[in-house]
């Protein structure tokens, strides 16, 4: 999965995946003519960050524009009683699913361990990462007028549908194959780690308990049965893989929610080690290590009128995971593969780079995983 998975509960107080220094520095040097010649020495993190910097530093091709892009899109929203949410309405519309940029230092064809240099080695390992195989081809797809919702679904609104769950039980909005006995109840609302007992741990600590439990930031440390029975109970349903991207990125095929050129401030995603959701006050570029308060990025939100698509929490769909799913999928409405092991997950989180954060990017869970930057938003046919 393309997330950082390190639990504050493992190392409180350093701060998960801090890569941003060398992108930018990347971001600001013109390419180099050899893969080979940027490879040497460095870890798979260190390649992911020169990943970013081709992509923002125009070494890519800009992705061409949907056939479907139209006058600038005025946002409609609608507001759903059930757990009184704001939903933006999705016409129905054609736009281009996937990615269509090429990193400039790619050898034209895979590299196979075994007959590479040495110096290559770990660039054939990372090959699929590095080139995005998993969003190719970029192809046109058509989808049926939509809604989903404006921001990550709040703490606020899991603790209704948690304290009906806690009444009533949940056999009428459980998934067919959720474990027996599921307890819905996110991982960080209960004791994560029994240091945190400890007042000197505590001190030490970059959150505090209202971190993930904030009537306003985004419910995390859920699973997708977690994010499947609240949109049930909702009277929703998680959105499609096509959705979600679609209500990121419009139907311009831009990179980001924003347009194609990166902008730190616009998200949240990893920077430095202090921010405003602990302790002390630091140079965080966005203000945050972990996901902030919903809504907190406006300058960032997609076309459409949805906020914190890149960055903040990643979000669980609805579809199965298959790395070839673009090559076979359906043009009309794709509902994903029928089986998998994996669901996908969307969007990035406070622990992700640029390159990580774009609309196209895919990522994928086991469907029991829960973690301290993973939550979800919900959709409804309209």
């Amino acid at each position: 999965m393309k997330m950082c998975d390190r639990d504050p509960s493992v190392a409180a107080g350093l701060r998960a995946c801090r890569f941003w220094e060398g992108s930018e520095r990347q971001a600001r040097r013109p390419a180099a003519t050899g893969v080979h010649k940027r490879t040497r020495g460095i870890g798979a993190a260190s390649l992911l960050a020169l990943v970013f910097a081709a992509l923002v530093s125009g070494c890519t091709k800009t992705p061409p524009a949907s056939a479907a892009a139209r006058d600038p899109i005025e946002p409609k929203q609608i507001r759903h009683a059930a757990d009184d949410s704001v939903m933006m309405v999705i016409p129905a519309t054609e736009f281009l699913l996937g990615t269509a940029d090429a990193h400039p230092d790619l050898p034209a064809g895979p590299l196979v361990p075994g007959k590479v240099k040495p110096t290559e080695v770990k660039l054939a390992r990372a090959w699929a990462d590095w080139a995005l195989e998993d969003e190719r081809p970029q192809h046109a797809v058509r989808l049926k007028a939509f809604a989903i919702d404006r921001y990550e679904v709040t703490n606020a609104q899991y603790r209704k549908f948690l304290a009906d769950v806690v009444k009533n039980g949940d056999a009428r909005f459980a998934h067919p194959g959720q474990p027996k006995g599921k307890d819905h109840t996110p991982r960080y609302w209960k004791e994560f780690n029994p240091l945190l007992r400890d007042p000197e741990f505590t001190r030490l600590a970059q959150f505090t308990p209202m971190t993930f439990t904030g009537d306003h930031t985004p419910v995390v440390g859920v699973d997708w049965f977690d994010a499947y029975a609240y949109a049930r109970w909702a009277g929703k349903r998680l959105p499609t893989e096509a959705e979600w991207e679609l209500a990121a990125r419009g139907t311009d095929g831009r990179r980001w929610p924003w347009g194609n050129d990166w902008q730190w401030g616009l998200c949240n995603i990893v920077g430095e080690k202090l921010g405003a959701d602990v302790r002390s006050q630091g140079r965080e570029k966005d203000g945050y290590i972990y996901p902030a308060p919903v809504g907190s990025f406006p300058n960032g939100r997609s076309p459409f009128g949805c906020d914190d698509m890149a960055g903040n929490a990643a979000e669980w769909v609805g579809d199965w995971y298959a790395a070839d799913s673009y090559q076979a999928g359906t043009a009309d409405n794709p509902p994903g593969p029928q089986t998998g092991g994996e669901r996908v997950v969307r969007g990035g989180s406070s622990q992700n780079l640029p390159s990580h954060v774009r609309c196209a990017i895919r990522a994928r869970r086991e469907p029991d995983f829960r973690t301290f930057v993973l939550g979800f938003r919900c959709a409804k046919d309209i």
